[in-house]
C-alpha cells in the first residue's frame, strides 16, 4: 500500500510538471511571435491600429520607456540606468502594457512569488501587459 501511494504520487508530480512546463513554452510562444525587434521596418503610418505593426517611439539613451496602454500610448514613465533601483510610481506598478528598451534592465516582481525578468538593449513590446507587465513592481539596471 505504501510503495502505491509513492508511485501515484511520482506519476501526480510528474503530470504537474509536464503542466508547469507546457505553461511556460505557451508564454516563450507568444514572446516569439509579439516580439518586434528594432531593425524591422514598416510601410505603414497608421498607429491606431491594434493588430498591425506599431513603430515604437523615440526612447533616450541608456533609457527604458513604459506605458500603460498597447502601441505605446497612455501613461508614459522614463527609467535611466543611472536610477539604478526604481520602485515603481502607483501609475506603472502592475501596469506595464509596452515598452521600448535602449538598455539592459530587469523586471522585478514580489507577489505572489519573486520573480524577474531579463529585458536587453533594443527590446520592444506593443503588447506586454499579458506576458509579465501585470506584475512588475521594481526595475534595477543591469543583470537581473
Amino acid at each position: 500500500m505504501y510503495n502505491r501511494n509513492i508511485i501515484l504520487l511520482s506519476v501526480l508530480f510528474i503530470i504537474l510538471l509536464q503542466f508547469s512546463k507546457s505553461q511556460q513554452i505557451d508564454k516563450s510562444n507568444y514572446i516569439e511571435n509579439n516580439y518586434l525587434s528594432l531593425s524591422s521596418s514598416s510601410s505603414s503610418d497608421d498607429s491606431s491600429s491594434s493588430d498591425g505593426w506599431v513603430e515604437p517611439p523615440a526612447c533616450g539613451d541608456l533609457t527604458l520607456c513604459l506605458f500603460t496602454e498597447i502601441n505605446y500610448k497612455g501613461f508614459q514613465y522614463e527609467f535611466s540606468i543611472y536610477d539604478g533601483y526604481v520602485n515603481l510610481p502607483d501609475q506603472i506598478k502592475r501596469n506595464i502594457t509596452s515598452f521600448v528598451s535602449n538598455a539592459k534592465v530587469c523586471f522585478i516582481s514580489f507577489s505572489p512569488n519573486f520573480n524577474t525578468q531579463q529585458i536587453s538593449f533594443g527590446e520592444f513590446l506593443s503588447n506586454y501587459y499579458i506576458i509579465f507587465g501585470n506584475s512588475v513592481d521594481s526595475i534595477k539596471s543591469g543583470e537581473c
